[in-house]
């Protein structure tokens, strides 16, 4: 029998140290000669992950089979052995065929220590704000059985594993259009979300975080609500039916949320509902960004388009271009990708060119130059200026 041979690689954390309790672990694998799919665990626990699409490590290791993946690590998993060094495995029947060592830092054992605790102060903070989405607002009251949460009024049941609450039955995904995820949303805070999370802090209320991703943390004065069960998320929803009583919130973050819904004027409603009367909303939408991000990207919004979105009366404290959103994430978005979707002798010759040389022609006289015929037709699609459909009527049943 052919011998196999196996590599593992993280990319991220570049120095190999978690840093937080929550933590996504991007990396690669390759192996040649085995067909079956290889498992990742860390010191013998399963991990799960996603796969990402490694175009440099195909190249790379064209003799290879390779797959990139992107995992998550929650560090309260290994509170109770209080282990500072966990190792990395990769798996292949029953039997470890590579591994890499990782360190975890005191503060994310920390963090993951003081998880649990936060938790079990904001679901008693839950219980008594959440409501059925599916009932008329504010009517459906919830009663808590042992692993289900139970509507009095349309006796709608919904699971409950005692870390997240599960308000997303199956008539909500299919009417939203609500999918599995095949990605992992992380980011950090800007400092206009930090500052409005610490006040409310100060203070001893509670903020909206609603469609949160992965935060790097367990926050006990952060309710994150998703679609997906991240280890950070307590609440599983979707933003046109949130299931609270109105005016619950302290705040309310929307951070690059409303492209990815179907209804970004009925999301902001809902917002606007659980916020407190005085509370701040800080909402952040895409202007000029390609077509990108699970679970559909739907709409971008100007800044005129962001502010219709919200009612009249509402006080603009700021209206702002982020650092997260400047133009030079637009510029090398768009640069980066057009080069990707491109055919390698392509590629070469467009990243030869300046800036000038791209200005110094209309786009009407770009059109027939090789390296804008040669675009593949996903990158035609990410990075239209404008797309177009004809449509049909149903006839008259």
């Amino acid at each position: 029998m052919k011998a196999l041979s196996f590599l593992l690689h993280v990319d991220n954390p570049p120095t190999g140290e978690i840093a937080s309790s929550i933590s996504v672990i991007d990396g690669w694998f390759a192996w040649r000669g085995g067909t079956q799919r290889p498992r990742l665990k860390i010191d013998n626990a399963n991990l799960e992950w996603v796969a990402v699409h490694r175009p440099d490590v195909a190249q790379t290791l064209s003799n290879c089979d390779s797959q990139g993946f992107r995992a998550v690590l929650d560090t309260s998993s290994l509170v109770e052995h209080a282990k500072q060094r966990v190792v990395l495995q990769l798996y292949l029947d029953e039997r470890i065929v590579a591994q890499r060592e990782m360190r975890v830092s005191e503060a994310a054992l920390h963090e993951g220590n003081l998880a649990a605790a936060c938790r079990r102060t904001k679901r008693q903070w839950l219980r008594e704000h959440v409501v059925c989405p599916i009932c008329p607002q504010d009517t459906g009251e919830i009663e808590f059985l042992s692993s289900q949460a139970r509507c009095r009024r349309c006796g709608e049941l919904y699971p409950d594993t005692g870390f997240v609450l599960d308000f997303l039955p199956a008539e909500l995904r299919n009417s939203f259009r609500i999918s599995d995820a095949e990605d992992i949303s992380a980011h950090h805070y800007d400092e206009v979300a930090t500052e409005i999370v610490e006040d409310v802090r100060r203070s001893g209320g509670k903020v909206l975080d609603c469609g949160s991703g992965m935060r790097p943390r367990v926050d006990d004065a952060v309710v994150c609500l998703e679609v997906a069960a991240f280890p950070s998320v307590d609440v599983l929803a979707v933003n046109q039916k949130l299931p609270f009583r109105s005016a619950s919130f302290d705040a309310v973050l929307s951070l690059n949320v409303l492209e990815h819904v179907t209804d970004p004027f009925a999301c902001a409603s809902e917002l606007v509902r659980v916020l407190k009367p005085g509370g701040k909303l800080y909402c952040c939408i895409p202007f000029l960004q390609p077509l990108h991000g699970y679970p559909h990207h739907y709409f971008n919004a100007t800044r005129s388009g962001l502010r219709q979105l919200f009612p009249g009366d509402f006080e603009v404290l700021q209206h702002v271009v982020p650092r997260s959103g400047e133009p030079v994430w637009t510029l090398h978005w768009f640069l980066s990708w057009y080069a990707a979707h491109l055919p390698e002798d392509r590629r070469k010759a467009f990243l030869q060119l300046r800036v000038k040389d791209v200005l110094a022609k209309r786009p009407l006289a770009l059109l027939n130059d090789p390296w804008v015929l040669a675009l593949s037709e996903e990158g035609k699609w990410k990075l239209a200026s404008t797309t177009a459909a004809v449509l049909r009527k149903p006839e008259a049943k």
